[in-house]
């Protein structure tokens, strides 16, 4: 029987690169050397397994067609303001002063190309049900306070810009004003049958012993040929760019000889240049990093980035 990827909640995307790159082993002092021919072979079971991943959740056919999201559904305020209620917020410390509605519909997603998409909506308390949730106790002593209630006093409905498989977008989205912040909390409106969320998949070997490594960033695509960055170790040798292709997604990433386990090494990720041919043109085929199950793209964030997001300049009342 073929074993069952683990799948989770989406994750921010600087999170999961940053997880990453350090499954990569930029900074251990006790790992094995994996063979070459033992990478690849781990490469191709795990970008076999990524490619049915995408095609179980119906990723390849939404690519072109439907809404899949490459970034978080919740878009922060600039908390600089506040850090108290930056803590707040990601203890689960939100509540709201009064009750809010759930009255739903439909909206439209605009995307960069000119093209549209009708989808259905949820109310802004169901988009508030999905903020993070209280998690333990805050603490009632000590002077001042370690932390306080994060209070939303109302919501209403606009769009917001994120990035998708399609481009950048105009989604629609319910901004909730935070009492003591000047900017709102945004939470994507779209609803969970209308969303194709992208995979969370196991990465292949043991803690990063693998020898395989991800494609971090995309660098040129050129008919049969893709040139993309790899995070590798300080102390990894002999890295190559490894390539698997199916008729709807390629799959990428790369294998390194890794130090042995007694060898020191420097906790420093580096980014190393390598290109892979394709049998066959890319075209508009998404291109997967094979350790994350994530798409590459050639503004792939680094780590402790987030992806670009935009407000609207005026918010649309709530209809």
């Amino acid at each position: 029987m073929r074993r069952r990827h683990v799948m989770s909640p989406m994750p921010t995307m600087p999170t999961v690169l940053a997880c990453l790159l350090l499954l990569a082993g930029c900074g251990s002092t006790a790992r094995s050397s994996a063979t070459v021919t033992g990478s690849e072979a781990t490469f191709q079971r795990q970008a076999t397994a990524v490619a049915e991943e995408w095609r179980d959740r119906g990723i390849t056919t939404a690519w072109t067609t439907g809404f899949v999201p490459l970034q978080d559904l919740v878009v922060e305020p600039d908390w600089s303001t506040n850090g108290i209620l930056k803590a707040s917020y990601g203890n689960g410390w939100i509540r709201t002063s009064s009750p809010l509605s759930d009255l739903s519909g439909r909206g439209v997603i605009q995307f960069a190309d000119g093209s549209s998409l009708s989808v259905p909506l949820v109310g802004a308390n169901t988009a508030y049900s999905e903020l993070p949730r209280r998690s333990g106790a805050c603490p009632s002593e000590g002077r001042p306070p370690t932390c306080q209630w994060m209070t939303i006093t109302s919501a209403r409905l606009s769009t917001v810009g994120i990035g998708t498989s399609r481009g950048q977008a105009d989604v629609p989205a319910w901004y909730f004003t935070v009492e003591g912040l000047p900017q709102p909390l945004v939470r994507v409106a779209v609803a969970p049958s209308a969303t194709t969320s992208l995979p969370v998949v196991d990465p292949p070997g043991n803690s990063g012993e693998s020898g395989i490594v991800p494609a971090v960033r995309l660098r040129s695509i050129r008919d049969e040929s893709i040139a993309f960055d790899l995070g590798i170790g300080a102390c990894d040798g002999g890295a190559r760019g490894l390539v698997q292709e199916f008729p709807d997604l390629i799959v990428i990433g790369g294998s390194v000889v890794q130090p042995r386990a007694e060898t020191p090494c420097i906790a420093l990720m580096l980014h190393h240049r390598v290109d892979v041919r394709t049998k066959r043109p890319v075209g508009t085929r998404p291109i997967v990093d094979a350790v994350s199950g994530r798409p590459v793209s050639i503004h792939s964030a680094p780590p402790g980035d987030s992806p670009p997001s935009s407000l609207p300049a005026t918010d649309q009342p709530m209809g």
